[in-house]
């Protein structure tokens, strides 16, 4: 990566003035002689961005700048800039293909993205070799999943002798400003069908599958959630093969949101003649505008992982992890894993060449120390025994 050896350190967000990439922006503005680039198709969002976080962070360097990276010429613009990171943020992943993390490793500059979808996050590894042959890191999941779901993981597995068990939940807060992408994500995927553990044995769920309630603890409480595919659901069996049971939920509130959530995944398991378009990209943008002017609901959200297994005793036991966004904060959570990963590459404290999932690439404390100005807090539940 020979751009490190530079005094400024040029960071480019691209998707910089949306929901997250916003956030990573503002995370990053505190780290020293750093120059940040506010990337997106709007000029317009991305000068006003850049010039609203000049005003709030004068030590720090802000541009805005229009950049598609869907143009013919991406690849010349990208090593143009002599950029030493990208942050992809322009979502959503799934179905995305990895030319921006080509155009990155071409010209030996650190990709980094926050994607969340278990194929484009996985399927990161086929450009390991490439990434090591330009001697440059590209990683992908630096967000909730699987970067803060396997450091908590990490954590909570280290006095167990044996996992058996993971659930994760997410429970979003109602109350908060999302983007679209986002939203497309959730909808888009919603039907098709993935892999889960039970039992030891690989069972096939779809999106929107099994709707049930979990509880995240006080002031989230009780939320319904459902089946969603994730990294996490591949990566986990991987570095954990005696797993036997493993599910992710998440879910919408207030619950009318999610009961309608659940019925369009069974109408999305219609088959329909090719002749009729898709419509899960026209429910998309109906749920956006209906989520967003939905009545009620919550301002705060969290993500609990928990565990069970055995310890060093043999002794059946469980434990868990929680963190909580209050009021309106839960989005900062999701943008912290990219954040850490990008002050560790910028001060050189990762450096290992090669294409990868952000799989316990980063200590939980890591993640926790870029949410310490907002409402955010974390709880484990010491591990006990389950008899």
């Amino acid at each position: 990566m020979p751009h490190l050896n530079s005094l400024y350190k040029r960071v480019l967000i691209l998707g910089g003035y949306g929901t997250f990439g916003a956030r990573i922006a503002e995370l990053l503005a505190n780290e020293p002689n750093i120059q940040l680039v506010i990337a997106g198709r709007d000029r317009f969002k991305a000068d006003l961005l850049a010039s609203q976080l000049r005003e709030r962070f004068p030590e720090a360097h802000f541009e805005g700048l229009r950049l598609d990276h869907e143009a013919v010429n991406f690849a010349g613009q990208l090593a143009a800039l002599n950029l030493d990171l990208l942050i992809h943020c322009a979502g959503p992943f799934q179905g995305q293909d990895y030319h921006i993390a080509e155009a990155c490793i071409n010209s030996c500059t650190a990709y980094i993205d926050i994607a969340d979808a278990g194929d484009f996050v996985c399927n990161i590894e086929g450009l390991d070799s490439n990434a090591r042959a330009a001697g440059t890191v590209a990683i992908s999941g630096a967000s909730s999943l699987p970067a803060l779901s396997s450091a908590a993981i990490k954590r909570l597995a280290a006095p167990f002798h044996t996992v058996e068990s993971i659930e994760i939940d997410i429970a979003p807060a109602h109350q908060i400003s999302r983007g679209l992408a986002t939203v497309r994500s959730g909808f888009e995927s919603l039907g098709k069908e993935f892999v889960i553990t039970r039992n030891g044995q690989s069972h096939t769920t779809f999106a929107g599958d099994e709707l049930r309630q979990v509880d995240t603890g006080h002031p989230v409480g009780k939320r319904w959630v459902c089946n969603f595919d994730v990294p996490d659901l591949r990566l986990i069996p991987a570095a954990l093969p005696q797993i036997q049971n493993l599910r992710f939920g998440t879910g919408v509130q207030p619950r009318p949101l999610q009961l309608g959530l659940a019925l369009c995944a069974q109408l999305a398991r219609i088959k329909l003649p090719d002749t009729i378009p898709p419509l899960l990209p026209h429910l998309a943008k109906a749920g956006h505008w209906l989520a967003a002017r939905w009545p009620g609901g919550s301002p705060h959200g969290g993500m609990q992982v928990k565990i069970s297994g055995t310890t060093d005793h043999e002794t059946l036991a469980a434990s868990s992890w929680q963190v909580l966004g209050l009021n309106g904060d839960g989005p900062w959570i999701p943008a912290a894993p990219a954040a850490a990963m990008a002050r560790k590459i910028l001060r050189k404290e990762y450096s290992t060449s090669g294409a990868r999932p952000c799989w316990q690439l980063l200590e939980l404390e890591e993640i926790l120390e870029e949410l310490t100005p907002h409402a955010v807090v974390s709880r484990f539940d010491t591990p006990q025994s389950a008899r």
